[in-house]
This record gives structure tokens, C-alpha cells and sequence, in this order.
């Protein structure tokens, strides 16, 4: 089984390229610099050319050094995140091909029910966070706007992670971009270790899974203020942290507002494509990135 890495040279693209998948798949990393799978007829002909089973697309626009740059260069965020996916799913769809795409839990805000603080948005929820429900940032919207175009097309599955970090030095790491944040908002989230996410989801391709989404976030809800206590602890980030005092506080340094959610994942954990407790999983990146 030959799997496309689309967006090889990216975050999620590179650590794609460089994991150990399943015996049977032999994964082909695909960098738009040699290859402009933006163009319908150069993909469809890659899609012969290399034999491709199956297709991951980790192509996108997240925005430099954060998402607030999508407010900047809105089209471009637009054609990347909501016109190529759905080219792309379009194409793999007539051509009999498997189609995965990353997606986002940053289409939420919150919880579904306040009363019920740990238990949150299940795959089958409707976005909160989004151009049908402002505000949003530019980047969430477009990512809602992508589910809602590509999720009915056969052979096409979404499997949203969120907020991903793991123990290497990297920009994209959650870990380390709090270590050097100056200020800090607090909020309580669901997020993804990237080795994790990397390792099942390449499993559940694997497995000849039924097409869906796919909420892919470890157990358990996380403070951004217990991550900062847990890289100070281990000498990781020296200086204490700072937090922003109120939400136009926040928002005068921010360009865009910021999705902070609880994703359910018990979906994918039933199917046998376990996540370990955040907290467990923390431990581990944080002495990884002590090392």
C-alpha cells in the first residue's frame, strides 16, 4: 500500500515522512517544491505515475509565527486550507483513492455543557467556533468551512488533532512555544501528542477504518498554566510566567481571538487506537526535552 504525504516539508509532513509505519505501507513524501499538487491535472497524473493507494494530506496554512498571521494573508489561507482539500478530496474520490486530511479541534470553543466541564465536543457536533458562529479567527473558520465541504465526499476522512506537542525542539511544539511565550493566556484544553497522533493515525489507515472524522487528542484536559508549572519545574522555561488579566487584555495582543476546547476521543479509542493521559504523555515529551 503506497500512502502520499502531502506537504512533506511542513511540521506535520516531516514527522510523517520520518516515522515507522505498518509493515504493509510504504509511505511516499511529497514536497509541493518538486511536485504542485495544487494543480489538478499534475496531481491526478502523480496519483498514476507513483501508483498511490492512499492519500495524507498535512498541506496547509497555519500562519508565521501563529495563526494571527491568517488575518494578514486571508486568501491565501482560504485557497490552502478550504479550496486545495477540497480539490484534493474531489479528485481522490474519482479516482478510488483513500483521502485523509488533517484537521483541527479549533473549530470549538469550550465545552458543549458548562455543567459537564471534562466531557467534550464529539465528532457529530457542529462547530462553535467559526464564520457561522463569530467570532473565530480566520484560521478556524476556514478549517470548519473545510469539514463542512469534504466530509460527505466517499473515501474521505478528517482526523483533527489539536494543539500537538512532543520533546523536541521545534517552533509548531506547544511546549515550545510556552516556554517562550512573555505572557501567556490561561485556558484548559484538549491537545495531541504528535508521536502519538502520528503513530495511530497511520494505524487506523492501516486498518481499513469506515471513512469519518476522527477526534485525536490524548484523555484528560490540560491548563495552560499546569504546562508552564511543569517546564519550570524541570528547569525548562527560567522565567516565571506572566498571564494576560483580562480578555481585552488578551485581545489587544492578539490580531484574532483563540479557540481553548475539550474534544471527546473516545471514538478512536474504541476502535483500539489508544491515546495515553495527557499528563502521562507530558511527563514523558518534558524529559525529552530536558535531555
Amino acid at each position: 500500500m503506497r500512502v502520499a504525504i502531502l506537504g512533506s516539508s511542513g511540521y506535520l509532513g516531516r514527522n510523517y515522512s520520518r516515522a515507522k509505519p505498518p509493515a504493509e505501507v510504504v509511505l511516499v513524501p511529497v514536497d509541493r517544491a518538486k511536485i504542485d499538487y495544487t494543480d489538478k491535472i499534475i496531481f491526478k497524473r502523480f496519483l498514476k505515475q507513483e501508483k498511490i493507494d492512499k492519500i495524507i494530506n498535512c498541506a496547509g496554512f497555519t500562519g508565521k509565527p501563529n495563526v494571527d498571521a491568517c488575518e494578514q494573508f486571508r486568501d491565501l489561507c482560504y485557497q490552502l486550507n478550504v479550496q486545495l482539500p477540497v480539490m484534493l478530496a474531489s479528485v481522490c474520490s474519482d479516482e478510488k483513492k483513500m483521502f485523509f486530511q488533517i484537521g483541527s479541534g479549533c473549530i470549538y470553543q469550550g465545552v458543549p455543557d458548562n455543567n459537564y466541564p471534562d466531557q467534550g465536543f464529539k465528532e457529530t457536533d457542529a462547530p462553535n467556533f467559526c464564520f457561522h458562529h463569530p467570532p473565530c479567527s480566520f484560521y478556524s473558520g476556514t478549517k470548519a468551512e473545510m469539514e463542512e465541504k469534504i466530509k460527505d465526499i466517499p473515501g474521505t476522512s478528517i482526523w483533527r488533532l489539536r494543539m500537538p506537542f512532543a520533546g523536541t525542539w521545534d517552533d509548531r511544539n506547544l511546549l515550545v512555544k510556552l516556554v517562550g511565550y512573555e505572557k501567556i493566556l490561561e485556558a484548559v484544553n484538549s491537545i495531541t501528542h504528535l508521536g502519538e497522533f502520528i503513530n495511530n493515525t497511520l494505524k487506523l489507515l492501516a486498518s481499513e477504518a469506515p471513512d469519518g472524522v476522527y477526534n485525536c487528542t490524548n484523555s484528560g484536559v490540560v491548563s495552560n498554566t499546569e504546562i508552564v508549572d511543569m517546564l519550570c519545574k524541570r528547569n525548562i522555561r527560567l522565567k516565571k510566567a506572566s498571564y494576560f488579566q483580562t480578555e481585552k487584555e488578551a485581545s489587544l495582543a492578539m490580531r484574532s481571538p483563540r479557540s481553548a476546547c475539550v474534544l471527546d476521543s473516545s471514538k478512536i479509542m474504541k476502535m483500539g487506537f489508544g491515546f495515553r493521559n495527557v499528563f502521562e504523555a507530558l511527563e514523558d515529551s518534558l524529559r525529552e526535552l530536558a535531555t
